[in-house]
């Protein structure tokens, strides 16, 4: 008879998977690097962060019948093949300078490795942990949020910045780079005038200072803005550092996913009724009200309901990690270094959002737990719209919204769980995140567009903070639809359990 392996090891071989897919949550330390190295807009770099989530969610929803047949280690193993190869392809794709290589091999290649990796784990892992679900989905999805903070210091070490210089703000810098090669007087020319960093440096943080001491009627105020709006630093990078770096996470990645794939396996049959019978305060914990299959499922207003609070939480947040370090550098002023610890706290608190979320969820509910992110947020996002002179509390309110969005993901499993069973969760679990690919696509998108026509953030940082009142609306409305499933569910038991005679 086979060992019964560690449901520990397992949580650990989930997080591996985890931790590396969700490097994808440092994209945007890549941003700058990109845009400036090879000329690529910010639309067109945010598109690729968005194809991939779109490909997530569709391998996802296709391929979790494929996870519930062949099993989470052969589903880990080709996430595995799937990601890294996405990654090296990147590395070819700047080494060219190609957007169009870029998007398919960031964008859809490591995108359907995103979504194999990310449902693999965690439906094995709640049987694992029939008493303790939300902690279960917590651990293993707290690994993809902290897998962006392991993922901004490697890019940092990986992609070191060369130089910081300031252009009139109608050079790019990939203009001034080009020149710089083919035509250095050309470029000397690009920069005739502008103050010295240092310069640029101090008058900003006077113009932040004289704003936020309501002085921007002074003269002062006027002769520095009138230098900080004309002028903007910029950040150099080395092409052959970018491409070298996509390289060797690919094969750093690759060496965590394999070893944590050929580990990762179901419990053995009757786990979850051993496990209640060793610890009988559990059972009530442990049992399911009932079952569902992914039709069944469909039929569901709930279902419907957990896709719309899914999207409305992912397209809001998604939107501010995608643009989180460059919002930071021009809303706040933020300096260099305290945009890559801005990235690093993103990605801290996403994770960490997921875990606490999702345990205090198992004491709670999930339905409250929802009606607290929604709220926590619709008074968060206007707020950072006004905190343009406070860059402190701008990181603070950040990592808040950021907590919301993690827990949001990691709370769903177990919220499917508890409406729907276990019997197809992963292919359940894979219809739901279909929201993810549409909101990965929507946020960045709005983002983008307000962002074009406002030339400022602000906008659509309003914008979803009124998303997030029809999150709210929605998830009241929930309750409602918990205690009708609920009524059915009692209703089947009473009805299995009723005497029957022949003839009826």
């Amino acid at each position: 008879m086979a060992k019964t392996k560690n449901r520990w090891l397992i949580a650990a071989s989930a997080v591996g998977i985890h931790a590396s897919i969700g490097s994808v949550y440092a994209y945007s330390a890549w941003k700058m690097p990109l845009e400036n190295t090879f000329g690529w807009s910010s639309p067109k770099t945010s598109m690729a962060f968005s194809i991939a989530i779109f490909f997530l969610g569709l391998s996802a929803a296709f391929l979790g019948r494929y996870i519930e047949r062949k099993g989470a280690s052969k589903g880990g193993l080709l996430s595995a093949a799937f990601f890294c190869t996405g990654l090296i392809g990147s590395a070819a794709a700047c080494w060219y300078e190609n957007i169009t290589l870029f998007y398919l091999f960031f964008g859809v290649v490591s995108g359907i490795g995103l979504g194999l990796g990310y449902i693999t784990p965690v439906s094995t892992l709640v049987k694992w942990f029939p008493d303790r679900r939300g902690l279960a989905t917590g651990l293993a999805i707290m690994g993809f949020g902290f897998g962006g903070l392991i993922c901004a210091q490697l890019i940092d070490q990986f992609v070191p910045m060369q130089e910081e210089i300031v252009l009139h703000k109608d050079v790019k810098t990939y203009d001034y780079l080009q020149a710089l090669e083919s035509d250095p007087a050309a470029a000397a020319r690009m920069i005739e005038g502008a103050p010295s960093l240092e310069s640029y440096k101090a008058q900003s943080t006077e113009a932040a200072a004289l704003y936020r001491e309501k002085q921007t009627d002074s003269a002062e105020y006027a002769v520095v803005k009138a230098t900080t709006d004309d002028y903007r630093s910029t950040l150099i990078y080395d092409k052959k550092s970018i491409a070298s770096a996509f390289f060797f996470l690919g094969i750093i990645y690759l060496c965590i996913m394999v070893p944590s794939a050929l580990y990762i396996a179901p419990p053995p049959e009757g786990y979850a009724e051993k496990f209640a019978a060793a610890d009988p305060k559990k059972a009530k914990a442990i049992a399911l009200k009932g079952e569902m299959t992914a039709k069944e499922a469909l039929r569901t207003p709930g279902f419907y309901g957990l896709w719309l609070m899914l999207f409305i939480n992912v397209s809001c947040g998604i939107a501010v990690i995608a643009t989180a370090k460059k919002m930071g550098y021009e809303m706040v002023r933020l300096p260099v270094e305290m945009a890559s610890l801005l990235v690093m706290g993103i990605s801290l608190f996403n994770g960490l959002g997921r875990i606490i979320w999702a345990t205090f969820s198992d004491f709670i509910g999930r339905s409250n737990t929802y009606v607290a992110f929604f709220a926590i947020q619709i008074i968060a996002f206007p707020l950072l719209a006004n905190l343009t002179g406070a860059p402190v509390l701008f990181m603070i309110v950040t990592f808040l919204i950021l907590s919301c969005y993690g827990g949001g993901f990691a709370s769903i499993p177990a919220y499917i769980s508890d409406l729907f069973g276990l019997k197809e969760m992963p292919t359940i679990h894979g219809y739901i995140l279909t929201a993810w690919s549409c909101a990965g696509i929507v946020g960045p998108m709005i983002n983008a567009y307000v962002y074009k026509q406002t030339h400022s953030y602000q906008g659509s940082l309003y914008v979803f903070g009124g998303a997030f009142v029809i999150a709210l609306i929605i998830s009241l409305l929930m309750k409602i639809e918990i205690k009708r499933i609920n009524r059915h569910y009692s209703a089947q038991q009473i009805e299995a359990a009723r005497p029957h005679t022949h003839g009826e």
